[in-house]
């Protein structure tokens, strides 16, 4: 009976990890499916761990890694291994040990934050390759492209010159604010995967819970207090002149625009959903709010509703 359930649990797990095999290879071979591909490529292997246990997750991890690499490069199929592989195994853990949303997501943004310095460290220390100053030569690239383009246009050099400048930072600034922003690609990736696990996990009749409606989210005290202390602190080193204070201001600063930012769009949605507006329409609304010059609007909507808590969901904050 023991061997007839082992059997069955390599069965599957191999199904999986041909799954895998194939959503990888098609994220690569066909570009458009690429940044969905990305966050489906943790789903089997923790849905190896849901139906058997860690070591079958992690058998299909480095049989996954394996098989990409000798058919596509042994680059992706380490990349895959450290972050989604590493995802996909705490992913499928919290799910299994029925932690809460809060706690998948926390631990699922820490694995994609520590696995991707991992990533980069490993590429400096053994190919030698900075992938930060790769970043930046391709930006470099990009910029010069689109200089001659708009130069070929008749486009006055001057107005192309103060365009970019408004809309691409300058290297140093990108090389200041790469820990934030690889902090948000983290919240990001992690948020993103587990939505898409809700979805699949739930059709196969594994309860995953479900992340509350963008309307419902808020900023907790704890967080808010947690977030002016790191931006208060850092303006403190930049005024005493601390070695490094300009890129921890920086740093600070970015959280803190996205964190209230993402807090106005809520409160956006959540009065846009009070007058019955439609699901799309809302979308449309925010997105072009968001990418006009009326953003900055939608980041004080965020303070003004944390301060005065106008939705009334931090229950902490209502007086009795």
């Amino acid at each position: 009976m023991q061997n007839r359930t082992s059997t069955r649990s390599i069965v599957e797990a191999g199904l999986l990890t041909a799954i895998n095999v194939v959503l990888i290879l098609a994220s690569i071979y066909v570009p458009f499916l690429y940044f969905v591909g990305i966050f489906l490529w943790p789903i089997p292997i923790a849905l190896t761990f849901l139906r058997h246990n860690f070591k079958y997750s992690l058998l299909s991890v480095i049989a996954t890694g394996a098989i990409v690499a000798f058919t596509v490069d042994p680059i992706t199929a380490v990349s895959f291994a450290i972050i989604y592989g590493a995802l996909g195994l705490v992913m499928g853990y919290c799910i299994k040990k029925q932690k809460s949303v809060i706690t998948t997501f926390t631990f699922m943004s820490i694995v994609v934050f520590i696995s991707t310095a991992v990533l980069i460290k490993l590429s400096n220390l053994i190919l030698g390759q900075d992938i930060l100053k790769s970043m930046i030569q391709m930006l470099d690239e990009s910029v010069k492209i689109t200089k001659e383009i708009y130069g070929g246009l008749g486009v006055p050099q001057e107005q192309i010159d103060l365009l970019l400048k408004k809309l691409i930072p300058s290297p140093d600034i990108i090389i200041m604010v790469f820990p934030v922003t690889m902090l948000l690609y983290s919240l990001m990736s992690a948020l993103v995967s587990y939505l898409f696990a809700y979805k699949i996990f739930n059709r196969f009749g594994y309860k995953v819970e479900k992340i509350k409606p963008l309307s419902q989210w808020y900023i907790p005290v704890k967080l808010a207090t947690a977030i002016l202390v790191i931006v208060l602190v850092s303006f403190i080193l930049v005024v005493t002149k601390f070695p490094n204070a300009l890129s921890y201001y920086y740093n600070a600063q970015i959280l803190f625009s996205f964190v209230f930012t993402i807090n106005g769009i809520a409160a956006v949605d959540f009065y846009f959903i009070k007058r019955e507006m439609k699901g799309f329409l809302r979308f449309l609304i925010i997105f072009f709010i968001m990418t006009s010059p009326l953003s900055n609007i939608i980041f004080i909507i965020g303070i003004m509703d944390y301060i005065f808590n106008y939705r009334k969901l931090d229950y902490k904050r209502i007086r009795k």
